[in-house]
């Protein structure tokens, strides 16, 4: 049995983790997939306080209050630069960290240092507009090229 951590991104909750989640459990590994702090079915916490350094005690703190060891904590998007926060907090409770479709980076570097122009462009101008100055609000589906669910 393996435990797994997976870690979602900026725009998403752990719920994104749902079909993952599912074939893990069936395949007799454990499976930790929390919401981060303000984000999804938490958004009702969101404040102008938390950053990253809250989101990554939010899966540090998994880690310690369930005692987890040799964990395989997956980051995705966003999740990357925290399981890399989390990693240089608690590296002897990790047996791998994996980066599924996410950030990568560099020590001393943000998320924003890792988008592009338009993306940063982007993020910023919707902050100034719909993000009351503070945060980033979720873009529209078509902003992801989704089609449908």
């Amino acid at each position: 049995m393996t435990t797994f951590v997976l870690v979602h991104g900026l725009t998403c909750g752990g719920w994104c983790w749902q079909r993952v989640s599912k074939l893990l459990i069936k395949n007799n590994h454990l499976v930790y997939a929390p919401t981060l702090t303000g984000l999804g079915e938490r958004s009702h916490l969101l404040n102008p306080d938390i950053d990253l350094d809250t989101h990554i005690t939010d899966i540090v703190n998994i880690l310690m209050w369930e005692d987890l060891q040799d964990v395989m904590l997956v980051g995705h998007s966003y999740g990357g630069v925290i399981i890399r926060g989390v990693a240089d907090k608690v590296s002897e409770r990790i047996k791998h960290l994996i980066y599924l479709d996410a950030h990568v980076p560099a020590n001393g570097q943000s998320v924003f240092d890792l988008l592009s122009k338009e993306r940063l462009a982007y993020y910023q101008e919707s902050v100034h507009k719909h993000g009351e100055g503070w945060f980033i609000p979720p873009p529209p589906a078509e902003f992801w090229e989704l089609a449908d669910a």
